[in-house]
């Protein structure tokens, strides 16, 4: 089976670890996969091998949807599609939903095309109200044009279609070979952090919707009685200069931590330069559902887990068994860290449940036990 993926994104990527894993794991499942993706530094090659994977990059600005860039990246990637179907015969085309591709919600019929096109939808856009609702209108469209759509999760599917009549859910994950347990006080020494301190981090997209200075106006609080705790969080977005702006302003800049974006290589590490994770998501519409990649991350890598009270996050953190959850709210978020800070027993209780609870999100497990028999039974019905 030869499977191509399509999105308006770099590869391999920082964060959004989705389709890093389900390409990789699929050539360990002995699947052939191409990726077309998007290449933003000139010294990337356009064509490539990575961990087994054929890369085939466009140069674009990923850096935002709300633009015709998108919508001209995949013409130009179906182009693409088209002289890899001549190469050899691609079974699947895996392609990112809208508005990941713009305008373009299916492939065009005067390009060659695989025979199975599936929608892969990790979300509604999250930039605000509108665009919620304008994806929401988009995938609905985009359901009727494709053989076949994937969810991230059930209540994912519920918000966007209203039901899961049809779909597959396939579910957010970890690769637990890469993300494990320990220590790495290289990276605590990068971000001025020693031995002696507590180290409660923070991984993901810092754009102005996340509303990151509150988690920071929570840390200072709980840094005023607790001098040896630390805050890093690793990531990079448009409020990046806001958070160092309010870490300065509340006196606590040289315990905060902004190292910037990474590469996914690197995150593991990170983590394990983490005594606590703090899976921060504001309780709104755009992020309630969606599970957080970093909540999975933080538990595979055996961290105790403060997040906040979202059904999302309930899907990973058992309140009491495996983390804490907590409302959201800036007092509570204060509360709750400090009482955790406190605990050293309780968070070595949650720290020693918290890999084992999500075994089951494994990639590796997730690929061939969910993943490749969709594509199976699809390219069998076709046939």
């Amino acid at each position: 089976m030869h499977v191509c993926f399509l999105f308006h994104r770099e590869y391999p990527q920082h964060y959004s670890t989705a389709m890093n894993e389900y390409t990789t794991k699929l050539v360990d499942a002995g699947v052939d996969v191409t990726v077309i993706a998007g290449r933003t530094d000139p010294e990337t090659p356009r064509r490539g091998t990575v961990d087994g994977v054929a890369v085939r990059r466009i140069d674009t600005d990923v850096s935002t949807s709300v633009s015709i860039e998108p919508t001209r990246f995949a013409y130009r990637g179906l182009r693409v599609l088209d002289e890899v179907c001549d190469e050899r015969e691609v079974d699947v085309l895996h392609m990112l939903g809208f508005p990941n591709l713009g305008a373009v919600l299916r492939p065009v019929p005067w390009l060659d095309s695989p025979p199975v096109t599936v929608m892969d939808v990790r979300g509604t856009a999250v930039r605000n109200e509108l665009f919620d609702a304008i994806s929401r209108i988009g995938l609905r469209i985009q359901r009727r044009l494709v053989d076949h759509t994937v969810v991230l999760h059930r209540r994912v599917a519920e918000n966007v279609f209203g039901d899961t009549d049809g779909l597959s859910i396939l579910p957010l994950g970890a690769d637990l070979d890469r993300f494990t347990p320990g220590t790495c006080p290289e990276r605590r020494a990068e971000w001025g952090f020693d031995d002696d301190h507590l180290v409660v981090g923070y991984t993901g997209s810092i754009h102005s919707p996340r509303r990151l200075p509150r988690l920071v106006e929570a840390f200072a609080a709980v840094h005023e009685t607790h001098p040896h705790v630390r805050l890093a969080i690793v990531g990079d977005g448009n409020d990046r200069e806001r958070i160092a702006e309010t870490a300065d302003s509340l006196g606590v800049a040289d315990a905060v931590a902004l190292p910037g974006a990474v590469p996914f290589s690197e995150v593991p590490d990170c983590l394990r330069a983490f005594d606590v994770g703090f899976s921060y998501i504001p309780d709104r519409p755009q992020y309630r559902d969606q599970p957080p990649l970093k909540t999975v991350e933080f538990l595979a890598a055996g961290l105790p887990v403060l997040a906040t009270d979202t059904p999302g996050n309930r899907e990973f953190v058992t309140d009491g068994e495996n983390g804490r959850l907590v409302r959201d709210d800036v007092d509570a978020y204060e509360h709750a860290l400090r009482s955790f800070v406190e605990a050293d027993d309780d968070r070595a209780r949650l720290a020693d449940a918290a890999r084992e609870s999500v075994r089951q999100y494994d990639y590796g497990r997730i690929v061939e036990d969910e993943l490749l028999p969709i594509y199976e039974r699809l390219v069998s019905s076709h046939h």
